[in-house]
């Protein structure tokens, strides 16, 4: 029987179509009005951003009051509204979904929240990427700030004074999405990332990957930093860190959430500290100090999102000497006079002068200063059901300063080095993707204009010159400023196709193009400099190449959980430019062809959601195979010269990584990589070393760990401890100018931490919460070396010829960190 009784409807009934809508095309969505007349709206609001962040964040919505009796129409829709905004927001995130992982034909994965805790509270990049399969880090520091030099499957990328590297700029590393490398050089510095508390997640594409998400140093693979990302609701963390070696370290991160279809974040991090390297003579403790700030807020459009984000970061360290591994005859701490005599002290190696015991500060220094500045803004457009634009517009500078001391030789005329590079680069990079039935169609490409000037300078006040001029920075011993002008571009097309239920492939081609112009401006920036001690001999030049990469990968879905795939690629990479040489320089351009990299990989990717103990399994398992050819090897001396070699590579390997969360709040994660490398040919100076080992290309690579979450007594617990093994690896040779057959041994260390998460009564209903972490890495105080080579002598002279250098690893340092959330 029907009721007589009322029902109150209230509110109004609307349509969005297509709203909040980003991401990749998807079948099913209409074009929503709006797409252009909004984005004056977005950039007013980066504007704005400071005043929006302060004030939305201590703002609460109001609540929809439904009436007595009543359905309120009105706030269900804004309910589903804000559901869908929240979605649309979080597609603007870029990091890797352990689905996205699982669904695709090539090896990456994700470095998250686990593993980034495993790099210590004051880590920065370098740390991070150390718990990741295949990957070596070498830094004299634990810090952020400190430079450090890394290796994904052999291949090389960051700066830090070491000798023997290949090609030390062979993978690209991203911000947010923005390439960070250097153009020229192909280097980027770990220093340029120094705070972790900044980032959400990384994300590790080996091998040149596909066309569209391949960068022009991407040849070994593709490092992309995601920093924390503007959310739907709206919060705050502040966190202080307090730890060895007079470590200081703060942080915080506000986010505005989601109104009116903008949100926003800003964070920012600082960190202090001194080395674990320091002098016995006269304490100097090569400090560090970093700041790192970010912000970007997002507009979600009617058919999209555009966004504008900002991030500088500013990093200052002392990067301690090189440590003879044993002592020899005559070298003291203090070193020798201008006519070489000894001067009076401990015996200057690892077992005389103390294990971790450096050089005073009036004998040996050397400041790093890195900085970069960047700003970009990132566009997701609808324009049907199927058809989606992707575009990214930024402008990044960044230079860094070496300010060099070297009295170890007195008399020598590169006692100051003043190495002051900087670059700057403007580019754009757009990706249409258009969803068909049975093919996902992805074609786009980049382009990018870059300046890099190298400029460098050695001198020495006491030393003169020939001519009886002493040696200043205005009238250096040995100078450069070559100026590097360059045009990348790149197009690309490539179209995953379904064949059959769970079998895909995808065919691609990328077209890149790589134009350089070199001009020698050392008369110009050094008036009044001997032409004479410029080694740049080469005459300006201009060069220009065009290549075409293809690449195919195949996909196999066996089962609901397991999936099969295969992949081959070439990739491309311009010649690398700067140092005290090198290409263009000293080698004519004449010569010079893009190095080139053939990667094939397969593998397996296991995904179980639940099922036993495992509970979000994941599971990767590949084997890959790199032929990297046409490398100009450079290898940069103490004073400034290079041993130069041309050769050609092999790396091949198996990588496997895993995480489960087997029983309730157990977490456990492991990484393994095995690997072989060697050069098919290595020839300097007219001599060949074919068949040698690629240095610092360890055997075997180990991280895994494990945490257990429970509740007790209001408090959350959270232990954890994990380890890293670094297999065996060969070294380099200064003296002969090609690798040794000489080893770094092995080692193995372990680290733990606890944590303590204790909530914080408020006023308002909010769940804040308290989390206290104390942290002791190297557990067991292992002593090691991370890095070692062997010295032709000019680095701290005397009879030191023939002998081992090396870096201790850090010894056992401890942490407390506390972060409070609101």
């Amino acid at each position: 029987m029907p009721s007589n009784k009322q029902t109150n409807i209230q509110g109004r009934i609307f349509m969005v179509i297509g709203a909040g809508v980003t991401g990749r095309a998807k079948a099913g969505l209409g074009r929503g009005p709006g797409a252009y007349g909004r984005l004056p709206g977005a950039i007013l609001a980066a504007m704005t951003l400071g005043w929006g962040v302060a004030r939305a964040a201590t703002t609460t919505p109001p609540t929809p009051v439904t009436p007595t009796g009543g359905i309120n129409i009105g706030a269900v829709h804004a309910e589903t509204h804000r559901s869908a905004d929240a979605k649309a927001l979080k597609k603007t995130d870029k990091k890797l979904t352990a689905k996205q992982i699982f669904h695709s034909a090539q090896s990456e994965l994700l470095i998250g929240h686990h593993q980034l805790q495993a790099a210590g509270p004051i880590g920065g990049a370098a740390q991070a990427l150390a718990q990741s399969p295949g990957v070596r880090v070498v830094s004299p520091g634990a810090v952020g700030a400190q430079r450090a030099a890394i290796s994904i499957n052999g291949i090389e990328q960051g700066w830090g004074g070491l000798q023997g590297l290949t090609s030390n700029g062979l993978l690209a590393v991203t911000f947010d999405g923005v390439p960070m490398n250097n153009p020229g050089s192909g280097l980027w510095a770990t220093p340029q990332i120094p705070e972790l508390s900044l980032i959400s997640g990384i994300n590790v594409i080996y091998g040149p990957g596909n066309p569209d998400s391949r960068w022009y140093d991407s040849l070994g693979g593709t490092i992309g930093f995601v920093p924390v990302q503007p959310t739907k609701n709206a919060g705050a963390n502040v966190g202080i860190t307090l730890g060895s070696y007079g470590t200081q370290g703060f942080h915080f991160a506000v986010r505005t959430g989601l109104h009116n279809g903008y949100s926003a974040v800003l964070a920012a991090g600082a960190t202090q500290s001194n080395d674990y390297i320091q002098s016995q003579e006269d304490g100097f403790a090569n400090p560090s100090h970093d700041q790192a700030i970010y912000g970007k807020v997002v507009k979600l459009l009617a058919n999209g999102s555009v966004g504008l984000g900002a991030y500088v970061a500013d990093s200052h360290s002392y990067r301690p000497a090189f440590i003879p591994i044993t002592p020899i005859a005559g070298l003291t701490v203090n070193g020798f006079t201008s006519t070489g005599a000894t001067i009076p002290g401990p015996l200057y190696s690892e077992t005389t002068s103390g294990y971790y015991g450096g050089t005073p500060f009036g004998v040996w220094h050397k400041q790093a200063e890195n900085a970069t500045y960047l700003v970009y803004m990132p566009v997701t457009l609808r324009f049907s059901p199927v058809t989606a634009l992707h575009d990214t517009l930024w402008y990044r500078h960044g230079n860094r300063l070496h300010n060099h001391y070297n009295d170890f030789n007195q008399g020598a005329n590169n006692l100051f080095e003043y190495n002051n590079p900087h670059t700057a680069t403007f580019g754009d990079k757009f990706v249409f993707d258009f969803a068909l039935p049975r093919n996902a169609v992805a074609a786009g490409g980049y382009y990018l204009y870059s300046v890099y000037d190298t400029r460098n300078a050695f001198y020495s006040p006491e030393v003169t010159s020939p001519s009886g001029i002493p040696f200043t920075y205005s009238y250096p011993s040995k100078y450069r400023s070559g100026y590097f002008y360059q045009n990348f571009a790149a197009a690309f097309v490539q179209d995953r196709i379904a064949i059959a239920h769970g079998l895909s492939v995808t065919p691609g081609v990328r077209i890149a193009y790589f134009g350089t112009t070199y001009a020698n401006h050392a008369t110009t920036d050094f008036p009044q400099a001997n032409l004479a001690y410029d080694p740049e001999t080469q005459p300006n030049s201009s060069t220009t190449f065009t290549k075409v990469e293809p690449s195919l990968d195949i996909r196999y879905q066996w089962t609901r959980n397991l999936a099969f795939y295969a992949q081959t690629s070439t990739a491309y990479q311009n010649p690398e430019v700067g140092g005290g040489g090198g290409p263009y320089q000293a080698l004519p351009s004449s010569v010079l062809v893009p190095t080139e990299g053939r990667y094939d990989t397969a593998g397996v990717h296991v995904l179980v959601r639940r099922s036993g103990i495992a509970r979000r399994f994941r599971l990767n398992l590949d084997y890959y195979r790199l032929s990297v050819t046409n490398q100009f090897i450079n290898v940069t001396t103490s004073n400034g010269s290079t041993i130069e070699a041309t050769g050609d590579s092999l790396y091949q390997g198996v990588n496997l990584s895993s995480a489960d969360n087997p029983v309730g709040g157990l977490h456990v994660f492991g990484n393994v990589g095995y690997e072989r490398a060697h050069y098919v040919s290595y020839t300097t100076g007219g001599v060949a070393f074919a068949g040698l080992a690629v240095p610092y290309v360890p055997t075997e690579t180990l991280t895994a760990g494990a945490s257990y979450r429970y509740f007790g007594g209001g408090i959350v617990y959270d232990p954890r401890l994990w380890t890293t093994f670094t297999g065996s690896q060969n070294i380099f040779n200064n003296d002969t100018g090609a690798p040794s057959s000489q080893t770094l041994p092995a080692y193995n260390i372990w680290s733990a931490s606890l944590g303590l998460t204790v909530p914080v009564g408020n006023t308002d209903g909010r769940a804040d919460k308290m989390k206290i972490v104390l942290s002791v890495l190297n557990l067991l105080n292992k002593r090691f070396n991370e890095y070692a080579y062997v010295t032709s002598g000019g680095y701290l002279g005397g009879n030191s010829a023939g002998a081992t250098l090396g870096y201790p690893g850090a010894p056992r340092t401890y942490y407390v960190s506390a972060d409070f959330s609101f």
